[in-house]
């Protein structure tokens, strides 16, 4: 895991886009614009990149605040996103786990995140639903994952 270069921002931004924003009011030049800054200011948040076969392969977040955040909580892991094509490869559970250490990293004892159809994939990671709640009509979990008790 390695944070995003110069050149991997408009993949990072396309990905992200395609995944989350795709038919939303964002557009994906304000999410790369949005994902540029972000990784310019880089220190106790930071965006993470997978590789695989020199491509980008998949992306996640370590921020203070989610977007649009239903709960008054911080800090957050957002916006993991894995390509199709890399998928099934254990990606996706390397960027939580990197995010989750560069939490204790800086002495984060609790990290939030919100799912609405992975559920069982960060259960499997030790997160635990802390609410069910509907957001636009779509149920959603808040989950947390306590890392001062963790490995």
């Amino acid at each position: 895991m390695a944070k995003p270069t110069a050149d991997e921002l408009a993949a990072m931004a396309k990905l992200r886009y395609d995944a989350f924003f795709k038919g939303s009011d964002r557009s994906l030049l304000q999410d790369r614009s949005e994902i540029e800054t972000f990784v310019r200011n880089q220190g106790y948040e930071v965006a993470l990149v997978a590789e695989s076969d020199g491509r980008l392969a998949g992306t996640c977040l370590f921020v203070r605040n989610e977007i649009d955040a239903q709960h008054d909580v911080s800090p957050w892991l957002a916006g993991l996103v894995v390509a199709p094509e890399f998928r099934g490869r254990g990606l996706g559970s390397k960027l939580v786990e990197a995010i989750e250490a560069h939490a204790r990293s800086v002495a984060c004892p609790v990290i939030h995140l919100y799912t609405s159809n992975a559920e069982g994939f960060y259960a499997a990671l030790g997160w635990s639903v802390v609410e069910r709640f509907r957001d636009g009509g779509q149920p959603m979990a808040l989950m947390s994952k306590n890392l001062s008790a963790a490995e």
